[in-house]
């Protein structure tokens, strides 16, 4: 063929126009189907072939240097490196070690120190407090510590209702998630609501008072606001009790360190008169069972032998420790809720003065020293001896709440070891099974 004969695509071409080139064969609007103009985002997702890639060990043939790692990349994905950009979505870049800058879907969630903790003995120090009256203070319904920061911010000069237990005490309000900011003023730091009680005081008549108390105590729910975490959940009642489990663990290894340091730091310990809750029985028990619980090189440093006789703790000592007394060193403030073993810094240190690390109380034991005219006794509030329990605020966990058993019931320290038994089971070798097993021959 010539090269300068026409090309028959062109003919063909032509041929297809006049064919199919006709209004009849082009498409409408309406005959066109409706196409998706955002494909399902299943479709836009790549398939992934996940793969795990075995390192290969390279060795360079020289003893004195290290061997290489080096890892087979023939594949795009890994699972590794999806697991890692997984990772990288939830916590933060720091966490990581990485350089990414990208934005995070969840920040890294805090820690906070009361999850490190079973108890905390009278040798360690509370935890910061999460502050109620910073400004987007997190929603803690569960947490001991953050009630206890709650409790401590009513004091008896800015709320009136101290007395009223069952109504619009202390407790019940820190569980409903209020802190007290003024005079009888409750806030709530979620949802910035108020709750104001003045003008209680112009009511006479008691009846009349004590029912308008009882129905304003039902406010302390719905006065929060309706997206307010606290008007859905409440803290549970068994956290009040909790925090004294937490903070105060009636054992010999709390007991005993405090016991000491209230001997050493306390002078005139020895002419104290106190009352106790407690019966003869009880404080003898208690008294053998904080004597038992002694190891030199723990509270004593090295330098004191093992078989050495130490001087024996006194009475008052014990009874003050057992109803979570602490000494109160005021030129000291960060050693006052702890017993710092490690430290000497107190070791010539005298006080008169006792406090409470829970509710913060501090008592001076010039009132309630006995003289060799006990008659002539006086101390302020005309009262001659210390209450140990009394002296605790009222929404102190150390305190007993009017129709609750003592606190202290039922420990073991306060019972004779051959008085110990078990209410139910078998016992074979200090060993209680369960009663509730079903009885088998070869069962032992």
């Amino acid at each position: 063929m010539s090269s300068d004969a026409s090309s028959p695509d062109e003919d063909l071409r032509d041929v297809f126009r006049l064919l199919y080139a006709d209004e009849e064969w082009t498409f409408t609007s309406d005959d066109e189907d409706q196409e998706e103009k955002h494909p399902p985002l299943n479709s836009l997702i790549p398939e992934i072939d996940l793969s795990t890639v075995e390192s290969q060990i390279i060795g360079t043939g020289h003893d004195d240097e290290e061997d290489t790692e080096v890892i087979s990349t023939k594949e795009k994905y890994t699972r590794k490196r999806f697991l890692d950009a997984l990772d990288s979505l939830l916590y933060s870049p720091s966490s990581l070690g990485g350089t990414n800058k990208k934005a995070r879907i969840f920040p890294l969630p805090k820690k906070h120190d009361e999850g490190n903790h079973g108890i905390i003995l009278s040798t360690q120090p509370i935890p910061k407090l999460p502050n109620n009256r910073q400004y987007g203070q997190e929603y803690l319904p569960f947490s001991p510590l953050s009630l206890l920061s709650r409790l401590r911010s009513y004091e008896i000069h800015s709320y009136t209702f101290f007395d009223q237990n069952q109504y619009l005490s202390p407790i019940k309000s820190s569980l409903n998630g209020w802190i007290n900011t003024k005079k009888d003023n409750l806030f709530c730091n979620s949802c910035k609501s108020n709750v104001n009680f003045n003008g209680l005081d112009e009511i006479k008549d008691l009846k009349i008072k004590q029912e308008v108390i009882r129905r304003l105590s039902k406010n302390l729910i719905s006065s929060h606001k309706k997206d307010c975490p606290w008007r859905i959940r409440k803290s549970p009642d068994e956290l009040y009790h909790q925090l004294r489990n937490l903070l105060h663990p009636l054992i010999s290894s709390n007991l005993h360190p405090l016991s000491a340091a209230l001997d050493k730091s306390i002078p005139s310990i020895a002419s104290l008169s106190l009352k106790s809750s407690l019966n003869e029985t009880e404080e003898d028990c208690l008294i053998r069972s904080v004597q038992q619980h002694y190891c030199p090189s723990t509270f004593f440093g090295d330098d004191i032998p093992v078989n050495s006789n130490p001087k024996p703790l006194s009475k008052q000592s014990i009874l003050l420790s057992f109803f979570g007394w602490y000494p109160y060193f005021p030129n000291s403030l960060s050693n006052s809720d702890h017993i710092d073993q490690n430290s000497n810094s107190n070791s010539n240190g005298r006080t008169e003065i006792i406090h409470c690390r829970i509710c913060k109380r501090r008592l001076g034991l010039w009132s309630f020293l006995q003289t060799q005219n006990n008659d002539q006794t006086k101390s302020v509030g005309g009262e001659k001896e210390l209450d140990l329990v009394g002296a605790h605020l009222s929404w102190c966990p150390l305190n007993v709440l009017p129709g609750e058993k003592n606190w202290w019931e039922g420990t073991l320290l306060l019972r004779e070891k051959n008085q110990i038994s078990f209410e139910k089971g078998l016992v074979k070798d200090w060993v209680k099974t369960s009663d509730k097993l079903e009885k088998k021959p070869w069962r032992k």
